[in-house]
């Protein structure tokens, strides 16, 4: 030591830094990447959380609009797992309770998710959150890997993904989603947990459920799995979870429910072979026939204006006014205007009800 010593005072301090900072060597951290031949991959069988809804180690996706009942399915999911039981009228694939996370940036732990929570039978042991008022979480920051590491889940839901995605990133942008994706889906590999994204829904009716999924491409192409949460057209509370995309299987059944928090949260109704675009070309068609019907009531009202008309002259202008025969006949219905013959054999005509008296 005493040699060291005497050494390094041969030399001012001015000297040594230079000698130091000449010396410091700037070394690249070894590639992870490697090469592998296919006949030394070993095969594996896929596990899933719920065939084939959704499979463990993969990334799942959920879309769904404001409205839809998107947070209680994503409950009634935990609920299931952190007790074992069927998710809808599936049986888990393994049938103990297991360990779950559930990650919001849109709905209060307190006041909603636990609610729902308890009202879907959830064993409260199972479920964990996280509390972030910074709002520092993302998929790529450490502290994700940590909780998942720690608590070893075998579900994560995280609603929605642009909140958890990174603030740096453009979602719309496939060069900036891809790697964040990727590296999500290589944590859910790692962990052997199935990762669950909530995801919302673009204006353009249009497009597939695919693609109307916000954000760039990639995020749907990440996913093996991809649910989408809904309200069926013309009943007021009937809902729907339909599956629409499976990498790894056949896509499972549309399942039909509605919510009622006095009887479990989520109550199944049955099953549907309808997919999400379905069901929007069903809406989408009721709104155009809505109205044709609206616009065929207003020409019929400004052209009986004696109260009553001929019914193959209100037919003949109609057509020429781009209404069909059925579209004219059902708006006649809606307003309950009369369909009578004048006397045997005689014309018919539309006649207008007959407004109510302002006397007793």
């Amino acid at each position: 030591m005493e040699e060291k010593e005497d050494y390094l005072q041969q030399y001012t301090a001015e000297q040594l830094l230079d000698a130091a900072e000449r010396k410091i060597v700037v070394t690249a951290e070894a590639s992870a990447i490697s090469l592998i031949c296919m006949e030394d991959v070993a095969e594996e069988d896929l596990k899933w959380l719920y065939c084939p809804y959704i499979p463990r180690g993969k990334v799942t996706l959920c879309s769904a609009n404001p409205g839809s009942g998107k947070t209680w399915v994503m409950c009634y999911a935990v609920a299931c797992v952190s007790t074992g039981k069927q998710f809808f009228d599936v049986t888990p694939f393994y049938s103990c309770p297991e360990k779950t996370i559930y990650i919001t940036a849109e709905d209060g732990l307190g006041d909603t998710i636990k609610k729902r929570l308890r009202i879907c039978g959830a064993n409260m042991k199972n479920v964990y959150s996280v509390i972030d008022p910074k709002a520092e979480l993302s998929f790529e920051n450490p502290k994700l890997e940590e909780i998942i590491k720690e608590v070893r889940p075998a579900l994560v839901v995280m609603d929605p993904i642009q909140a958890y995605i990174g603030a740096n990133v453009e979602m719309n942008a496939a060069n900036k989603t891809r790697p964040v994706m990727t590296r999500l889906a290589q944590l859910a590999e790692k962990y052997d947990v199935a990762i669950v994204l909530v995801c919302h829904i673009n204006k353009n009716e249009k497009g597939s459920s695919i693609t109307r999924t916000i954000g760039s491409m990639d995020i749907p192409g990440i996913a093996r799995s991809m649910l989408a949460v809904g309200n069926v057209p013309n009943e007021e509370f009937q809902k729907y979870m339909s599956h629409e995309k499976s990498s790894n299987s056949q896509r499972g059944k549309t399942k039909l429910f509605h919510i009622d928090p006095d009887h479990g949260g989520i109550v199944i109704d049955g099953e549907s072979d309808l997919s999400m675009d379905e069901y929007n070309s069903l809406r989408n068609s009721d709104h155009r026939k809505n109205t044709e019907i609206e616009a065929a009531k207003l020409f019929l009202l400004n052209n009986i204006p004696e109260g009553k008309r001929l019914a193959s002259e209100l037919r003949n202008l109609g057509e020429a006014n781009g209404f069909s025969y059925d579209t004219l006949n059902r708006a006649r219905k809606e307003l309950n205007i009369r369909s009578d013959k004048d006397g045997f054999g005689g014309k018919c005509y539309w006649i207008k009800p007959t407004a109510p008296s302002d006397t007793e």
